[in-house]
């Protein structure tokens, strides 16, 4: 087991749980609550851990299991009015157009569909906030986006654009020359407008996608030596998601990549939360499709980027959560 687990274990104890609330938010918590964040806990880590052991036929499903959970889990802790009879029984997020994908094959269309429900009140209790690792092992850094509306759409594709350590594969399965991701140097906001350096050399197709000109007004791109410097009106920040390993493995980056198309953001959390729905679902629901792709017999190409995408998730999610646990952090306090 390793020390991500051995931290979030303590909420497996309500004692602990009472003397976590007490310290961090200074109001006394009953028994009642203090079990049911137990209970979640307690359901998360035994799904992960059955996941590990699980048939690749129902592998997903237990992972979403446990991604579900852990985020109940923490809404419970976060959301001082969060209780297991109030938080909506739903996972908040619906596949709409299973049959046009069942004729196709082309899992990277899955459209989502939000409500309310589990997804949509991690978004709120996190407040859309990622941290990051910006050039370093530890957290250093945040962006907020703004709460999306509870009726948005989106696309497996544009999500997995947001899983920079799994270029590769997305590279692979999606037949891409590049995936439209840069790594982020520098963020600055000067006279109305966001400065950024950019990793790497001006590739039009590239920066056309990450930087569409419909959601970023003003767009100015030069190019300085091995970078570029991209600054645009401050309407929004640009979409940003977690690089967990660079090539010091240890060290995170912060990596730009490209808006969800209907104008909004999620931030990491939400986007694991929703790559690991899809893939939960299709096991749960459509398991002569899910077995049709892992056993090679047809639309295979999107097996490699799931498999790695699932040992990402066993791995970051936890990690995740205990990031918000551990939250507010020195820099947020000097705020």
């Amino acid at each position: 087991m390793n020390d991500i687990w051995h931290f979030l274990r303590e909420f497996e104890s309500k004692e602990l749980v009472k003397r976590y609330i007490h310290k961090k938010y200074q109001y006394e918590l009953n028994s009642t609550k203090a079990l049911e964040i137990n209970s979640a806990f307690i359901q998360g880590r035994e799904y992960f851990t059955s996941c590990l052991k699980a048939d690749i036929s129902v592998r997903p499903l237990l992972q979403y299991y446990g991604v579900v959970a852990l985020s109940r889990g923490l809404i419970l802790i976060l959301n001082k009015g969060a209780r297991e009879n109030n938080i909506v029984p739903s996972h908040g997020l619906k596949i709409k157009n299973w049959s046009d994908i069942n004729k196709s094959g082309k899992i990277e269309d899955i459209i989502l569909k939000v409500s309310n429900g589990t997804f949509y009140e991690l978004i709120k209790v996190t407040n859309n906030k990622s941290y990051f690792r910006a050039g370093s092992s530890g957290i250093n850094w945040r962006v907020e986006f703004e709460t999306p509306s509870n009726d948005v759409e989106f696309s497996l594709k544009e999500v997995s654009y947001c899983f920079p350590d799994l270029n590769l594969s997305v590279k692979s399965w999606l037949d891409l020359e590049v995936v439209p991701c840069r790594t982020l140097k520098t963020l600055k906001h000067i006279e109305n407008k966001y400065e950024l350096a950019i990793e790497g050399k001006y590739d039009k197709n590239v920066f056309e996608l990450i930087f569409p000109k419909t959601h970023y007004k003003n767009i100015e791109i030069n190019e300085s030596n091995s970078s570029c410097i991209v600054r645009f009106d401050d309407e929004q920040v640009p979409n940003l998601s977690q690089k967990w390993e660079s090539a010091f493995q240890v060290i995170g980056d912060s990596c730009v990549v490209p808006p969800f198309k209907n104008g909004f953001f999620l931030n990491d959390i939400s986007t694991m939360y929703s790559a690991a729905f899809i893939f939960g679902t299709i096991s749960r629901y459509y398991p002569s499709t899910w077995n049709n792709i892992n056993k090679g017999i047809s639309n295979d190409s999107v097996l490699p980027f799931a498999l790695n995408f699932m040992d990402f998730i066993q791995d970051k999610f936890p990690q995740t959560i205990m990031d918000f646990i551990k939250s507010p952090y020195q820099f947020e306090t000097k705020e």
